[in-house]
């Protein structure tokens, strides 16, 4: 029985949920008009730092930054996201986003991540 129970407690303890990554799609901008989108990243082994999240656009004419309105917590964390500029040109955005979390509770893992979005741009 002791057996048992530590082992339910060691596979409880080393899962970690799976991160999402939301919406699958950001919507399509239009030429001179102000763009703006949100991306929540969940789930994984906690929550996501300046260190541990990267982003590149191309062309650089967007940013993606953390939505502090969302996110209440205390620190500086990148779960909740903002994707705002107004787009020049017709060329189709590719914002790439990834990094990791960092553990929290009782999970001891890092929680991977990575994602490409591509905006259209329309006249």
């Amino acid at each position: 029985m002791r057996t048992s129970i530590f082992i339910l407690c060691f596979l409880l303890i080393g899962c970690t949920p799976k991160v999402m990554i939301t919406p699958d799609k950001l919507p399509d901008a239009v030429v001179g008009e102000l763009y703006y989108a949100e991306i929540e990243i969940t789930g994984g082994s906690g929550p996501v730092t300046a260190s541990g999240f990267k982003r590149i656009i191309t062309p650089p004419v967007l940013w993606v930054e953390p939505n502090y309105e969302k996110d209440k917590r205390e620190g500086s964390f990148y779960n909740s996201l903002t994707v705002k500029g107004i787009p020049k040109t017709t060329e189709d955005i590719t914002i790439k986003i990834s990094g990791y979390m960092i553990p929290s509770g009782w999970s001891t893992a890092t929680s991977k991540f990575e994602k490409t979005y591509i905006i259209k741009v329309r006249d």
